[in-house]
């Protein structure tokens, strides 16, 4: 029996979904930073290529389909937000100033974002991130993937790693110009 919450039709409007998807998200990027041209179809052609790209190699398409549900959340989560704060009176500068052009709130969504797409690609290529660190197959003389892989995800290489991040982040914010 046909039912109204039946999403089994969706499935096949996923690669368009996600084209369309890619392809208006890196269009809006390149007319925004202008990196490489300020003609909009040139904007328009790379980000096409680029969309095809993603739906050619099936892990990214499937990546972009497990991290799409939760940006549309998260869409609606500050969207809900914004309006609550219009609807207690804020003036809408206020809100467009902070929303806008504050640093904090620009490093939070990054967060959660960087957040959203490691969860994805953990669910994606987890088994291959696992098969190259496991300890249980490799013999002195094995794989060199495998042995990179024991060696850069080590607790201290990655820790190193995390470290390395946070001083250049302190750097950046301790030296930025702030007049």
């Amino acid at each position: 029996m046909a039912s109204v919450l039946d999403l089994g039709l969706v499935e096949y409007f996923i690669p368009i979904i996600v084209f369309l998807f890619v392809m208006v998200v890196l269009w809006a990027l390149l007319e925004k930073t202008g990196f490489f041209s300020k003609q909009p179809w040139v904007n328009l052609l790379l980000s096409f290529c680029l969309a095809a790209l993603f739906i050619i190699v099936p892990g990214i398409s499937e990546v972009i389909t497990l991290s799409l549900p939760w940006f549309i959340v998260l869409f609606i989560f500050l969207l809900f937000l914004i309006l609550t704060f219009l609807f207690m009176g804020v003036n809408p500068d206020v809100v467009s100033g902070v929303f806008g052009s504050n640093i904090v709130v620009f490093w939070a969504i990054l967060i959660i974002s960087l957040g959203i797409f490691g969860f994805a690609f953990t669910q994606v290529y987890g088994e291959q991130i696992h098969d190259i660190t496991s300890t249980d197959t490799t013999t002195e003389d094995g794989d060199l993937v495998q042995n990179i892989g024991q060696i850069l995800f080590t607790p201290k290489i990655l820790g190193f790693l995390l470290l390395i991040v946070i001083a250049g982040f302190g750097v950046r914010f301790i030296s930025a110009n702030t007049s």
